[in-house]
């Protein structure tokens, strides 16, 4: 038996998602809707399950989290189902329901902070939200442990189809010491160097650690919170989670590159943003920096190149517990440690950009990294434990030894 979820955008009906009797899905635009993806062009024929796949499982948690969903509470496409029962608030501004979005008079409720206490400590086994009374049809992509919340003042509320979530908590992870500093250091770092990233704080409820990170998906209008559309480059080329990586058959960074270069509003701002980023990820050595981890923003009908996010090192973590094979390659190579300045001429030539050029920004541009990131760890270090290595001095001089290699070659 057939299924069908319309699709809605910024509260806008645009299609609808259909499944079929063999588990297939495909999407058809309404007449005259917006731009839901750029591997999706507005047409009015509809999209078969090969090439509308991908966007819609992007939309869908990944790993554990994934399994979780979908061991007891789904039937027929797992994706489908996780989009008709957790689609009322996803990534971007895209929603998902069988007829029409719910009551436009919805009243909050809010989460105090012992429950928000409970539910960091019960979300690893319940990313489903169960112990929140009403959970919200939350549907976060990505892999790690987190759920978001309506903020507004200081308290939380679980969010409404009227009252979306303005914040994402994430919370720490046993295999991965300090995970949470080691993010808020390096994206507090990229914030000092004006990269453009969302507000990140760390804090702590009854004993417990979480990051607060702002949603840039997420505007205020006249006081009324606004979904911002945005997709990630595993939808912009329609490749399916799984394939995010190089390694696995995913995208390489001159295929990012392309979609910037043809879609962005601004491709030459956007570009140097992109350089920036991979030179930043090179820097505190963040070999995670796949598809999925970058995204484009749908702004007044234009498109740009999305704030930067899920900023971390890897690198300072035992290879036991996470590859150091970098998500997407640089100049055939997949180790940081073995890249030379004459592997990122290699890349900007590539690109069809005029390397020198590009070489004189990026030193230009980080210039004062080292300096900078030793400002951020002492200031974050204050109140530490004394005696007590932290991962800021490990990601600290990650960085010391990346910025001798690249930067600060050939300027002595």
């Amino acid at each position: 038996m057939s299924r069908f979820l319309n699709v809605y955008l910024c509260g806008k009906k645009v299609g609808v998602l259909s499944e079929d009797d063999l588990l297939q899905l495909s999407f058809r635009y309404d007449d005259n809707p917006p731009l839901l993806s750029v591997h999706l062009p507005v047409r009015a024929e509809s999209y078969t399950h090969s090439t509308a796949f991908p966007f819609f499982e992007n939309l869908a948690p990944e790993g554990e989290a994934f399994d979780l969903l979908t061991k007891d509470h789904v039937s027929g496409n797992k994706i489908f189902s996780i989009l008709d029962r957790f689609g009322g608030d996803c990534a971007g501004a895209v929603a998902f329901y069988e007829s029409t979005p719910g009551n436009k008079d919805e009243t909050l409720h809010e989460i105090s902070f012992s429950k928000i206490a409970q539910v960091i400590d019960k979300l690893p086994d319940d990313p489903l939200l169960t112990s929140l009374e009403n959970p919200p049809r939350l549907s976060l992509a990505g892999a790690q442990s987190k759920f978001a919340v309506h903020k507004s003042g200081t308290k939380y509320y679980r969010s409404t189809d009227e009252h979306p979530t303005t914040h994402i908590i994430k919370i720490t992870n046993k295999r991965f010491p300090e995970l949470l500093k080691n993010e808020l250091f390096c994206m507090k770092l990229a914030r000092i160097i004006e990269l453009d990233v969302p507000d990140v704080e760390l804090k702590e409820i009854e004993g417990r650690s979480y990051l607060e990170i702002t949603r840039y998906d997420r505007v205020m209008d006249n006081g009324i919170v606004r979904r911002i559309h945005q997709e990630d480059f595993c939808q912009a080329l329609g490749v399916v989670s799984d394939r995010k990586y190089q390694a696995g058959g995913g995208p390489k960074l001159k295929d990012c590159y392309k979609i910037i270069e043809e879609f962005s509003e601004n491709p030459l701002i956007d570009i140097m943003r992109f350089v920036e980023w991979i030179v930043f990820n090179y820097l505190i050595g963040n070999t995670d920096a796949h598809a999925k981890n970058i995204s484009l923003l749908y702004i007044n009908d234009s498109i740009r190149l999305a704030p930067f996010y899920d900023l971390l090192s890897t690198e300072v973590y035992p290879e036991k517990i996470v590859d150091h094979t970098m998500a997407m390659l640089i100049n055939g190579k997949g180790k940081y440690g073995s890249l030379k300045p004459k592997d990122f001429t290699a890349l900007f030539e590539n690109l069809g950009l005029n390397a020198t050029n590009m070489m004189k920004s990026i030193k230009d541009k980080f210039a004062g990294f080292v300096s900078t990131a030793e400002g951020l760890c002492n200031s974050l270090m204050e109140g530490e434990k004394a005696g007590k290595k932290s991962i800021y001095i490990d990601i600290l001089d990650l960085i010391k030894l990346r910025f001798e290699v690249i930067i600060n070659h050939g300027t002595k």
